[in-house]
């Protein structure tokens, strides 16, 4: 993280918030000490765990000895403070007792903030309520805040998770971050569990570069690893910004394409025809949620009132496998006059899984589900799933198989991973999505079922030719099919 910084004037202010023992501000240390010339460090450090505070002082100690012995000057202070409360001002709030001092603007901010949601109510929310919606996340406010104490063409680092670059709770923050902040570099860990193993973290991380200045540079730095296994100097690949920052529609949604083969699947993806919606496609949530409906909850079929219940567990490629036996799982639902808000009439439908278990090899899972497979108007939905319908008409069985076909494909799901890192398949991005006419989903669906087991290679050959992913680009997707 101190290695992206470029920033180094004669003296350096720096920012730490949430500096815990100061490692980062420790390796700002280090970058100065192999600098031939003289400089001066001047390090604010906020940190609010008192047990904690004495040997972040003893390493700050040692790091101002450090650079004295090497002809340089550093001074610190240690805040044990809450970094948002205390700098509310910095936004224009001034809260009752507030204590904080007004500190200047700053020539580094580098942070590994806390990750915890606030909600709306919360003083940290009120504070910054011009960029919340929805639960937001503690992180993104620690960024905003460092962004806003930064002087022009000042650098911010942090490491965070993912999940600011989509999704509409971030996109307030997105899009006044983005509008102050000038995107460098990106670093992605395509582990979700290696980066922070000690404390059990399940998430995509990133390191981001932002410097403050309001124009975007052409070309943004995008470099990857597995995890921790960062080489001294990761190679960067440069993209083109406008490839990076998605703003249409004023999202401002950050894609991350991990490899060059990456890279050429956003740029067919997004030159299909049509958005999802444009093509009279809809998506929903699956309206069951387990711990509400007890009541409704059946252990069998036996009753002549039951009808499927259908969750994650039955949704597997093309195919939707019913009843599955699970210890402690209902597999059916009462149909009455009470539970009917919570029932989807029995039609033609595409069912995703909302959400995908840690490392799973892929982010998208979907299968068929046919009118004619079940003879019961009705069918319950778990809220884990998502279902695919037409707005105005049933979707024809090709369709369905053509529209599955496309999102258990490697294509489909690689660009998904660019422009998510989030565990949960949300329907708020599959509507942004491009996607291809009806007739040539049709057309993939209906070489589709004549496969023996659709979820074949084949299969991925199927939609790579049918979508123009020839050569080297086929030869990379379906290569990732096992």
């Amino acid at each position: 993280m101190a290695g992206l910084l470029s920033t180094f004037p004669k003296r350096v202010k720096v920012l730490d918030p949430g500096a815990g023992t100061g490692t980062l501000s420790a390796a700002i240390c280090n970058r100065v000490l192999a600098l031939s010339s003289p400089h001066h460090l001047e390090i604010h450090l906020f940190e609010t765990d008192a047990s904690i505070i004495p040997l972040l002082d003893e390493n700050m100690k040692n790091c101002r000895s450090a650079l004295r012995e090497r002809g340089h000057r550093m001074s610190y202070d240690i805040h044990q403070a809450d970094y948002i409360l205390s700098n509310a001002h910095a936004f224009g709030q001034h809260l009752l007792f507030d204590s904080g001092t007004e500190l200047g603007q700053f020539d580094l901010v580098i942070m590994n903030p806390p990750y915890f949601k606030v909600g709306k109510d919360s003083q940290y929310a009120q504070i910054m309520y011009r960029l919340v919606h929805g639960q937001p996340n503690i992180y993104a406010l620690f960024m905003a805040l460092g962004a806003e104490m930064l002087r022009p063409g000042g650098q911010l680092v942090a490491i965070t998770p993912r999940s600011f670059c989509s999704g509409l709770y971030f996109r307030g923050f997105r899009r006044w971050f983005f509008d102050r902040m000038s995107l460098r570099h990106i670093h992605l860990f395509e582990s979700r569990t290696d980066t922070f193993r000690e404390a059990n973290v399940l998430q995509e991380s990133v390191i981001t570069l932002t410097q403050r200045l309001t124009k975007q540079p052409a070309s943004i730095a995008i470099s990857t690893s597995y995890g921790r296994d960062l080489p001294k100097e990761p190679a960067a690949r440069q993209i083109a910004a406008n490839k990076v920052i998605d703003a249409a529609n004023g999202s401002m949604v950050v894609r991350i394409p991990e490899n060059a083969q990456d890279a050429l699947v956003m740029e067919l993806v997004e030159a299909w025809p049509k958005r999802f919606l444009d093509l009279g496609l809809r998506v929903s949530t699956g309206p069951v949620v387990m711990f509400r409906a007890r009541q409704f909850l059946l252990d069998s079929l036996d009753a002549k009132d039951a009808v499927p219940l259908l969750s994650v567990h039955n949704v597997h490629p093309f195919q939707t496998v019913w009843p599955v036996p699970k210890k402690n799982k209902p597999t059916g639902f009462k149909a009455c006059a009470e539970s009917r808000r919570l029932l989807v009439p029995t039609r033609n439908y595409v069912l995703l899984r909302r959400f995908t278990a840690k490392e799973e090899r892929r982010r998208l899972v979907a299968s068929c589900f046919l009118k004619n497979s079940e003879a019961r108007p009705y069918v319950a939905l778990e809220n884990h799933l998502n279902y695919i319908y037409h707005q105005s008409r049933e979707l024809t069985d090709h369709e369905v198989y053509g529209l599955a076909a496309l999102f258990n494909s490697a294509l489909l799901d690689r660009y998904f991973r660019t422009i998510s890192g989030n565990t949960q398949v949300n329907a708020t991005e599959l509507r942004t999505i491009n996607f291809p006419d009806l007739n040539t989903i049709a057309r993939i669906g209906r070489h589709i079922v004549k496969l023996e087991q659709a979820a074949t290679r084949e299969a991925e050959r199927i939609v790579a030719a049918e979508l123009g992913a020839n050569g080297p680009l086929q030869q990379y997707l379906t290569g990732l099919v096992t």
